[in-house]
């Protein structure tokens, strides 16, 4: 006698099975595709400054649309051409005091000699200039800030001068300082141009 099977068709829950396990797979696969998900949300955070541009006419303006008063203007052009003028003569101090530093030395006693002249005689030129480029009359925070610029500027002199009597003296350590005093000087004049640019700015639309 044989047994009976009680279910004579097994594969007939194969097909549900694998209709299940689709559905199933693909519900997790939209769910992974871009836009499914929550945006995320930001927020940036913006601040305004006020800058200052040049126009095709040699004018400086503000974000604003005001401009600078010519005068100033033209007396913060004199002190850009000065800054410019200094970093000519720190470049070629540095440079001839570095050959003459170099082991071996790189640079004859002749050139060396004429270089450090050169920057004397250009350092008491630009000590001058900013001297005598007085701001215009009426802006007190421009005389204050071009009291800071001539003092440096005749630090700037006097180092160029001590860094050549150094360099002709017995040791190399009063040029030396001489050299560094020069950067040092040089420093606090680019801080007071960049207080000047920040003042001159602040003249936008005033008139005067």
């Amino acid at each position: 006698m044989t047994s009976r099977n009680p279910d004579p068709k097994p594969g007939r829950w194969i097909l549900p099975l694998i209709i299940v396990g689709m559905v199933g797979f693909t519900y997790f696969f939209v769910q992974q595709l871009p836009g499914t998900q929550p945006e995320e949300t930001t927020t940036t955070l913006s601040t305004e400054s006020t800058t200052t541009t040049e126009n095709g006419d040699g004018e400086t303006t503000t974000t604003d649309g005001s401009a600078i008063p010519a005068e100033v203007q033209a007396y913060v052009d004199k002190m850009t051409g000065s800054k410019a003028e200094l970093a000519g003569i720190e470049a070629d101090l540095l440079d001839v005091n570095t050959q003459q530093d170099a082991v071996p030395r790189e640079i004859s006693y002749e050139d060396a000699l004429a270089g450090f002249e050169d920057v004397e005689t250009r350092s008491s030129v630009f000590a001058d200039g900013v001297e005598i480029a007085a701001p215009p009359a009426g802006y007190e925070t421009l005389a204050t800030i071009h009291a800071d610029l001539a003092t440096a500027a005749g630090k700037i002199r006097a180092a160029g001068s001590d860094a050549r009597v150094g360099f002709e003296g017995p040791s190399a350590g009063p040029r030396r300082e001489a050299v560094a005093a020069f950067q040092a000087a040089s420093v606090e004049f680019t801080t007071a141009y960049d207080a000047l640019v920040a003042a001159a700015a602040e003249t936008a639309g005033t008139g005067a």
